[in-house]
């Protein structure tokens, strides 16, 4: 008996959910590590040509750091009723995240 994988064309959409979901935070969203609020979303931005977001400007407020850092947006867990909800539940994990300066990010435009 030959055992076949499900056709999951049906399942493939012309978008992504979540970066449709992306596209509609707005400033001031909650950002979450596990329970802790670690900052409020600022801006969106994506490369080059496209509309999808790949970096979310966070306005950081956890752990004394007061800056606005770039989240990458494959860190976003989900993004729920809360807020936006980091993959990882420690925001210690997230320290080392870049300051945003667009200066430093030539690639990137606001969505």
């Amino acid at each position: 008996m030959t055992v076949r994988e499900p056709l999951l064309a049906g399942a493939y959409v012309s978008r992504s959910t979540m970066a449709h979901t992306l596209e509609t935070l707005t400033p001031g969203t909650p950002v979450l590590c596990g329970d802790t609020h670690v900052g409020d979303v600022v801006a969106l931005y994506s490369e080059g040509q496209s509309r999808i977001p790949a970096l979310i400007v966070v306005r950081w407020s956890y752990g004394g750091r007061t800056d606005d850092v770039a989240v990458p947006s494959d860190e976003v867990e989900t993004v729920s009723d809360r807020g936006v909800e980091l993959m990882q539940t420690e925001p210690e994990q997230y320290a080392t995240l870049a300051s945003f300066d667009p200066a430093r990010f030539p690639t990137v435009h606001p969505l």
